[in-house]
């Protein structure tokens, strides 16, 4: 059963840590405590017996915000360990606490990650293969692109041509042309590149 929550504050921050037999989509805007409530989603759900850490699965978008889930997690499985009475309670809690690092809290590319290198064979990639973070894959383009273009300028396609005679938009001599042509071509090329995995002609 899945519940969508549209409900007072409090009602709806009890829902998420309650009811954990059932799928819960929050939406809530940033600052409004959605990870606090996810922890103790998590906490309940191993007090509980549900399911042990090994086999739970959180996820964000950046790599700090995953150092600081798993932290917050770690601190709450702790005060719950102090606070506990029941010996299954107390047993649950320090075995969580024991395999804390086998529990996929990580960003949305490290999860993926993981299942690329357990299935390497059968997603067809190198299982030594890194994820680059988010500067040193912007440098890596920089670089193809550099070279690139450079190859392009003796004998440049029609599409290269219409985009280097296009005005540039900077206002005085001098200015930082973030719209100038190779700008643009170059933030072309970055959005070509995020969709590579999509074949066409115009992905050549």
């Amino acid at each position: 059963m899945t519940m969508v929550v549209d409900r007072s504050d409090e009602d709806a921050r009890r829902v998420i840590r309650e009811s954990i037999d059932e799928t819960v989509i929050v939406e809530a805007a940033a600052g409004t405590g959605k990870t606090t409530e996810l922890v103790n989603r998590i906490l309940a759900v191993i007090r509980e017996g549900r399911a042990e850490v090994r086999e739970i699965v959180a996820v964000t978008f950046t790599e700090k915000a995953a150092g600081e889930l798993k932290l917050r997690l770690r601190q709450g499985l702790e005060v719950e360990r102090r606070k506990a009475h029941d010996s299954a309670v107390i047993h649950r809690l320090e075995q969580a606490v024991a395999k804390l690092e086998e529990a996929h809290v990580s960003t949305i590319h490290g999860f993926c990650a993981d299942l690329l290198r357990e299935r390497p064979v059968e997603a067809r990639v190198d299982p030594l293969f890194k994820v680059l973070t988010e500067g040193q894959a912007e440098r890596l383009f920089g670089e193809a692109f550099a070279d690139w273009f450079q190859s392009q300028l003796e004998n440049p396609p029609e599409g290269v041509r219409r985009s280097l005679r296009r005005p540039s938009r900077a206002f005085r001599a001098g200015d930082a042309d973030e719209d100038g042509p190779v700008e643009r071509l170059r933030a072309a090329a970055y959005r070509l590149a995020e969709w590579r995995d999509f074949r066409g002609e115009g992905h050549r």
